[in-house]
């Protein structure tokens, strides 16, 4: 396992940000603000479900994911915090969150009606995904390089400590009794509410920018498949990481990218706060 610190970027919210923070580009910027108006709802769900999780572990069985457990919630809760800062700014700019109420009913279903441990196959399938978010952005740091300095951090910072504690929820599920069947079907349950949701709050955030109108249709899908299916286009990494999750000796920790991890907090240290799990 990794060592899990848990941080806090040295960002001032108050002074905004540029409405196209990333070198100018409309629709690699809202690929990105997506995402953010995602993570705290999210995220508040994924805390709730691994702490409701990891009462019923054996703690003294499991000491080590016990206190990765404890430093995963305290990441997470971390990231909801930054990113409510960076959503009341889109907010400010005139963005709206169009899932939140979905979200929310989605998650009180899931509390009602599914068990603890189908939950947390929910909340592995997810953190996969963030996992291969964070993997990407870690190898193609060029994606951000030329974004506002804060943003950059904000985004390195969260891909470093999404690969930080990328197996807490697998181990937690594994060690819970999971089972292959069960974490796949939660998983393409998982792949598809990500897509649909993404998706709504990806075309809503253009839309509202004028980015679909017929004047900039064009430009908007050409840096749209640029991003998305270029060379290096995001979709390419997100299949071909996903489908092994797919594997019955799947581990997060198979891909080792932890020099990777280690290069990028390296780098910005000076900007990162660590605060105690």
């Amino acid at each position: 396992m990794a060592s899990i610190t848990a941080r806090v970027p040295q960002v001032d919210w108050s002074k905004g940000f540029d409405r196209h923070w990333n070198d100018g580009n409309p629709a690699v910027t809202h690929a990105f603000n997506a995402l953010s108006f995602i993570f705290p709802q999210g995220e508040q769900f994924f805390i709730q479900v691994v702490r409701e999780a990891s009462q019923k572990l054996e703690h003294d069985k499991y000491p080590e994911l016990v206190k990765d457990v404890k430093a995963f919630i305290t990441q997470e809760s971390a990231h909801t915090y930054q990113h409510q800062q960076y959503n009341s700014q889109l907010e400010q700019q005139g963005y709206k969150n169009v899932v939140h109420n979905y979200m929310r009913r989605l998650q009180m279903q899931a509390h009602k009606r599914l068990s603890p441990l189908t939950k947390l196959a929910l909340v592995s399938g997810y953190e996969h995904y963030t996992a291969i978010l964070g993997n990407y952005l870690l190898n193609n740091p060029q994606m951000i390089d030329r974004a506002d300095v804060d943003m950059a951090l904000i985004w390195g910072w969260h891909s470093a400590e999404e690969t930080e504690h990328k197996a807490v929820c697998f181990d937690l599920y594994k060690a819970m009794g999971g089972g292959w069947l069960r974490r796949i079907l939660a998983f393409l349950f998982a792949t598809i509410d990500f897509n649909i949701i993404y998706a709504r709050l990806y075309m809503n955030l253009l839309r509202h920018d004028g980015c679909l109108k017929p004047v900039r249709l064009f430009k908007t899908l050409r840096q749209y498949f640029s991003f998305f299916y270029g060379r290096k286009g995001i979709m390419w990494h997100m299949i071909g990481y996903g489908f092994l999750y797919l594997s019955p000796g799947f581990h997060p920790w198979n891909n080792n990218n932890r020099a990777l991890l280690n290069a990028w907090l390296s780098k910005n240290r000076p900007r990162l706060k660590e605060v105690n799990n």
